[in-house]
């Protein structure tokens, strides 16, 4: 039974952002005057669920404070008032905030002089229901047994799941520049788990938007997604041959290059051998080579393959099984696997099978 993972779905709090890695630096400030707030209350900014990661402290006087100091991008910090459990979350800008409100009721702090601080707190409005509802679809259904009744549970949160989809659409219409925009499509990205989607929100917002830490995030996140796929570059990668030796993908470039993922152990991946062996033998001699990386953990099994299969060709691996850091880089879940690359090092197909391998290279290669 597949569980359904609702913590996956919206991880509010921020990811700690590193300081040198930004390229937005500015002054804050928040001044507050809240009503009730005893004497010599500390009042602190600190990031949610790291409350030792304090950004700003001070002390409150009559009800009032000033905390100020730089902020990298744009990202959420909580307003913490010690002795009290509530923690309004702030969306820190280079800005000067205003707050006002009652001690008995922090979680209704008004905020005022912020861009930013408005459009999530128009954001957290219209998901946070949305957000509440997934979760606890998602604890019923982890709960439910498979049945129909599962079934029916499972159709009622996809349905949710497209009316937060559609909500995060038309924020990034309504407000393509502001910071908060990216922070809310990298947070519902796993909603969608849809690089297509994703892909085409970022692409809609504006440039100021892109260049902020959770638009950086975004767009390594794309650009990770994109690894492998057909018409894109292939990654070089170095790993040993069965004499320990270091091999480069790139050092094959010029030729066109199956790179190839199997293992001694995996039953499908034996059984294509030969189908891989007779398209090597058909085009070595016109430019073609392979490239073997395999997720053994065995090298005497390894080798003893090699040897079995007549595979005459390159051989690489770090042995360390699923964990081989060329299949993690590839994104390989599944063998046998491979991927096809053209002299110029872009990858051209994926997963060529029996015939569909000799095929497309006697289309390449018998011209």
């Amino acid at each position: 039974m597949k569980k359904l993972l609702p913590l996956l779905l919206f991880p509010f709090f921020s990811i700690a952002q590193n300081v040198n890695d930004s390229t937005i630096k500015g002054d804050f400030s928040i001044t507050g005057n809240i009503k009730g707030l005893p004497d010599s209350t500390m009042v602190f900014l600190a990031r949610p669920g790291q409350p030792s990661d304090v950004l700003a402290t001070t002390y409150a006087q009559k009800g009032k404070f000033n905390l100020f100091g730089k902020v990298v991008d744009g990202d959420i910090y909580q307003l913490n008032f010690i002795g009290f459990p509530d923690q309004p979350d702030v969306f820190l800008t280079p800005a000067k905030i205003n707050v006002t409100g009652d001690v008995k009721t922090l979680k209704k702090l008004v905020f005022t002089g912020s861009t930013a601080q408005n459009d999530y707190q128009s954001y957290t409005l219209k998901f946070n229901a949305l957000k509440d509802r997934l979760a606890n679809l998602a604890g019923v259904i982890n709960k439910t047994p498979e049945s129909r009744k599962r079934d029916s549970l499972i159709n009622i949160f996809e349905k949710n799941k497209q009316k937060v989809l559609e909500q995060v659409d038309l924020f990034v219409k309504a407000k393509p520049a502001s910071p908060v925009t990216p922070f809310i499509i990298y947070v519902t990205s796993p909603v969608d788990n849809n690089v297509n989607g994703l892909e085409n929100r970022y692409s809609a917002l504006l440039p100021a938007a892109k260049e902020t830490f959770y638009g950086r995030e975004i767009a390594k996140l794309l650009a990770s997604s994109k690894i492998g796929m057909e018409g894109t570059q292939a990654i070089d990668f170095t790993q040993n041959d069965t004499a320990n030796n270091p091999v480069s993908l790139s050092s094959f470039k010029g030729k066109y290059v199956l790179v190839d993922f199997w293992a001694s152990w995996c039953g499908p991946c034996r059984h294509e051998n030969p189908a891989v062996v007779a398209a090597y033998n058909q085009y070595k001699d016109k430019n073609f080579t392979i490239l073997s990386v395999s997720l053994d953990q065995n090298k005497d099994k390894w080798k003893q393959a090699i040897l079995a299969d007549n595979l005459t060709w390159t051989h690489v691996s770090d042995l360390k099984y699923w964990q081989n850091e060329v299949a993690q880089l590839y994104h390989i879940q599944s063998i046998p696997a491979n991927m096809l690359i053209d002299p110029s090092g872009k990858i051209i197909a994926r997963d060529l099978r029996g015939e569909a391998l000799s095929e497309t290279l006697g289309k390449l290669l018998n011209k």
